[in-house]
């Protein structure tokens, strides 16, 4: 039997994933658990990552390196945006391999993060698939995978208002620099004629906690409760929730449960999101669990055998 810990050390979050590959080669996953470590934190003002960060981060996966290694399990461990970014990402995975074993983490590449999260929410192929991390967005398309570096975290430095016109008013032209403005066709630099336009086959396919968040919230829920398929943001419903999280302010947001960790970033994630239906033209999108860590503990399988 054998046993794995995967860490996917993200700019907003450390989260892990249990696999287990069993006598008969069957694999089963056990449920994820996420740590709020903010490693991105200031990355955008410095281009380093700040030292109280790294050390609450590499804390965590000390502890949880330890208790799993007791029970028999194998550490692995990739990192995002955040390393990717930071001039002293190098540094700090070394610290993390020191923790979990010399070759076992790594800094993924942006397309490489693209990849394993259309590998873990839609295998297939056929959609597209939309990221929002902490550090950096992804747009997977079927022939293509894009990364941006801004995610809520870092847009939250960009922007660092608690109002959601102020968020949007400094986001939208960062953002129009970053994918271009929705009616512009990127490669002839002019407008895009309503005869050319390509409308995305809808909904989209949403993963990351700023999605699957946005998507309970639009369902009413104050609490975080794991699902089995997808959950559906209707463009409109997006706005309303917004607006509604805008009116409460932050101190009031600090107090919903589901917003403990992510009180502070949700309107400018949200920002993003918004953003990016408007640019691809797609009016509604549906939210997965499965996503880049499901894709690379598939990946990490494949290669261990």
């Amino acid at each position: 039997m054998k046993r794995l810990l995967i860490f996917d050390i993200g700019s907003n979050t450390v989260r892990t994933l249990r696999v287990t590959l069993d006598a008969l080669s069957q694999t089963h996953f056990s449920g994820k658990r996420v740590y709020t470590t903010r490693l991105a934190e200031g990355l955008a003002e410095t281009g380093a990552l700040s030292q109280a960060r790294m050390l609450q981060s590499l804390l965590v996966i000390r502890s949880l390196h330890n208790e799993h290694t007791a029970q028999g399990f194998s550490s692995y461990a990739y990192a995002t945006s955040a390393v990717r970014d930071a001039c002293n990402g190098m540094s700090f995975i070394a610290s993390v391999e020191d923790i979990i074993g010399k070759g076992r983490a790594r800094i993924l590449s942006g397309e490489e993060e693209a990849s394993f999260a259309q590998q873990g929410a839609d295998p297939e192929g056929g959609k597209i698939i939309l990221d929002i991390g902490g550090g950096s967005t992804q747009i997977v398309r079927p022939n293509s995978r894009e990364s941006w570096p801004i995610g809520c975290v870092r847009a939250k430095d960009l922007a660092p208002f608690d109002d959601l016109a102020a968020i949007t008013n400094a986001l939208y032209p960062i953002l129009s620099g970053l994918f271009g403005p929705p009616e512009l066709d990127m490669r002839r630099d002019r407008p895009i004629l309503s005869s050319e336009r390509q409308i995305p086959p809808e909904p989209l396919l949403g993963v990351g906690g700023t999605i699957t968040t946005l998507a309970l919230l639009c369902e009413g829920k104050d609490t975080f409760l794991p699902w089995q398929d997808k959950k559906r943001i209707e463009s409109f419903a997006l706005r309303a929730v917004l607006n509604s999280l805008d009116g409460l302010g932050d101190a009031q947001r600090a107090k919903v449960p589901l917003l403990k960790n992510r009180h502070d970033v949700i309107l400018h994630g949200g920002v993003i999101l918004q953003y990016l239906m408007e640019r691809l033209h797609c009016t509604r999108i549906d939210a997965t669990l499965s996503d880049g860590l499901d894709g690379y503990a598939l990946h990490l399988l494949k290669t261990l055998r």
